[in-house]
Order: structure tokens, then C-alpha cells, then sequence
């Protein structure tokens, strides 16, 4: 089995358009403090986008307090075609393509792999998103950070220290 991730990328960007313009369109008076990219991997295999509009949000994990709620076919992006860690578990042989066009045989840590590769292609479509606009017409609060992250803590972008280095909307 291989996934090519780089696939996933025009899927990613067109669910973080149509997300933002529907933010925009009703909360104009709720500005975002955090634009985040959560995902699963293994068990359901979603994406979503999280804006945050808490006055001073960190990057506190807030966004999985309210996942079960939040999940669902109208506002995640399910990524049925992601094996499910049995799936992985049960191959002799399962390889994703990260964004730079490199196989990686995920079999002997598939949980750290699969979702370092998913973690990067999320942040490469935050920083292309950002550097094209998309962000222009969400209300931001002054300091609005962009983030991703796995929701089992394999993946975290920015590291913490690094914050507002690359991660500002």
C-alpha cells in the first residue's frame, strides 16, 4: 500500500478556503487568535481546521476538549483512504510519499511517521495559504498564530520556543 500525501494537498487547501470564508461571512466580531490544523491518525483519519477566537489562546491542546463535537463530515475532513493503524499493523508493506516526493516505509513506526508527513504537508498548506492571501479577510486578533497538530502528540508545529518565528497569520 502506498498514500502519496502530496494527493491530500489540493483537498487540504480547498477545505481551509471554504472554512475561513464561512468564518469570515459570521463571526466578523469574534477575531482569531490561532488558525489550527488538527488531525488523527489511525482510528478515524480527519483533519480540521480550528479558529480559535479565545483572547490569548495558547496552544494548550483546547481544540480536543470539544472533539466529539466537533468531528463530523460537515465540519472535519476525512481522510477515508489514510490506512487505520490495524490496516498498518496487518502489511508487510506500507509506504506514504511526504510532500518532497520521498517514499518512506512507515512500517516500523508508522505512528511517527505517517504523522510527521501529515503534520508537514498541514503546515505547508497553512504557510502557502498565508503567503497567497487566504487569511486576508478573517478577522485576526493582532497576534494570530497559525499550528498543527496530532492530536496523540506525534506531531506539533510551531516547536514552542519558535513561535512567532514562522507561524504568524
Amino acid at each position: 500500500m502506498i498514500i502519496d500525501i502530496r494527493k491530500d494537498l489540493p483537498d487540504f487547501r480547498a477545505y481551509l478556503v471554504e472554512r475561513t470564508a464561512a468564518y469570515s461571512r459570521i463571526a466578523s466580531n469574534q477575531p482569531v487568535s490561532r488558525i489550527h490544523f488538527g488531525f488523527e491518525y489511525g482510528q478515524t483519519n480527519y483533519v480540521v481546521l480550528v479558529l480559535d477566537s479565545r483572547p490569548n489562546a495558547e496552544p494548550d491542546g483546547q481544540w480536543t476538549m470539544d472533539v466529539d463535537k466537533m468531528i463530523d463530515e460537515k465540519t472535519a475532513l476525512m481522510r477515508p483512504q489514510w490506512p487505520l493503524c490495524d490496516e498498518v499493523a496487518e502489511a508487510e508493506q506500507v509506504s506514504f510519499i511526504d510532500i518532497s516526493g520521498k517514499e518512506v516505509d512507515v512500517i516500523e513506526n508508522p505512528d511517527q511517521l505517517i504523522c510527521d508527513i501529515i503534520g508537514a504537508a498541514l503546515k505547508q498548506v497553512l504557510i502557502s495559504a498565508r503567503n497567497d492571501g487566504i487569511f486576508k479577510s478573517l478577522p485576526k486578533q493582532t497576534r494570530c498564530e497559525m499550528s498543527v497538530e496530532n492530536i496523540e502528540g506525534y506531531y506539533g508545529w510551531p516547536h514552542y520556543k519558535n513561535r512567532g518565528c514562522e507561524n504568524l497569520a
